[in-house]
């Protein structure tokens, strides 16, 4: 299994609900989606929180095919017949770049420390669970059906057992969550869950300019947050929407790719270059 070190701190992204709404084809948007998805995971990011930047029915609509989309991307192949039906919003999943991250595995034997990630098939006192095997796993604890969980194989004869374990506390990088809330993004930022509130902008100031003091900040921060602009609308004028200046909820507003040499940067490639830029300075921390 390949194993890689989750980040020191827990990074969560917000990404606005209308991402893709100025692709008219599902194709492109399931393709557009699937770069937000390999970003989050390639840079090991925690959570991402889709926010609710347009409140009309299309919006409502865009955004829940984002969060579709992405969770059904981060879940392990193995797992997908047990949690998503067979709808028109999934028919271009197929084109979906794999994550090939630590939980999704591309072997099925099972060995004594292993950990997967499975469904819960059958329930009682002893519960079994779907772990990608050809056999279920049991689990000596009653477990709602359909529930997805964490599971540490800890006998393999004569047949499969296995125990919970909390994927949060695990050590290595174990994928991405991915939560829609029907909040603005000022609504968003002001429940406060974050220690540190970044926001991207090209209005902001030039990430290589206030290097000396985000650094220390960035460094010393155990949740921060990472605030994402629509396709037409930057995080200030969403902010601004909502009363709020990117000041008053922005520790930092930077522009993470300065002298860009295109007109508009798209929210995926912010996101990639944000999280880039980010990486290099959770490098010099190993």
């Amino acid at each position: 299994m390949l194993k890689v070190s989750r980040r020191q701190r827990s990074l969560t992204v917000a990404l606005p609900g209308s991402l893709t709404r100025d692709i008219p084809h599902l194709r492109e948007k399931t393709a557009r989606i699937g770069l937000i998805g390999r970003s989050l995971a390639i840079f090991k990011v925690s959570r991402a929180i889709i926010y609710r930047d347009e409140p009309s029915q299309k919006g409502i609509v865009e955004a829940a095919l984002l969060e579709k989309i992405l969770r059904f991307q981060e879940t392990p192949q193995y797992l997908r017949r047990h949690l998503f039906k067979l709808e028109p919003d999934l028919q271009f999943t197929g084109t979906l770049p794999p994550l090939r991250i630590p939980s999704h595995p591309n072997r099925a034997d099972a060995s004594p420390g292993q950990i997967r990630e499975a469904v819960v098939i059958s329930s009682g006192s002893a519960s079994k669970a779907d772990a990608g095997y050809g056999q279920p796993v049991t689990i000596r604890a009653s477990l709602a059906m359909k529930r997805r969980i964490t599971v540490r194989i800890n006998r393999t004869r004569p047949t499969l057992e296995g125990e919970l374990v909390e994927a949060n506390g695990l050590r290595i990088y174990w994928g991405f969550r991915v939560n829609r809330e029907d909040v603005s993004l000022a609504e968003l930022v002001k429940k406060k869950d974050q220690d540190l509130t970044i926001s991207t902008s090209r209005k902001g100031k030039d990430i290589r300019d206030t290097m000396e003091e985000f650094k220390p900040r960035w460094k010393s921060s155990q949740h921060p947050l990472l605030l994402f602009g629509s396709p037409d609308k930057g995080v200030p004028e969403l902010l601004t929407e909502s009363g709020t200046r990117v000041e008053d909820a922005a520790d930092f507003n930077l522009n993470m790719i300065p002298e860009q040499g295109v007109e508009t940067v798209r929210t995926e490639e912010a996101l990639m270059a944000s999280l880039a830029v980010l990486n290099i300075l959770d490098k010099e921390d190993a």
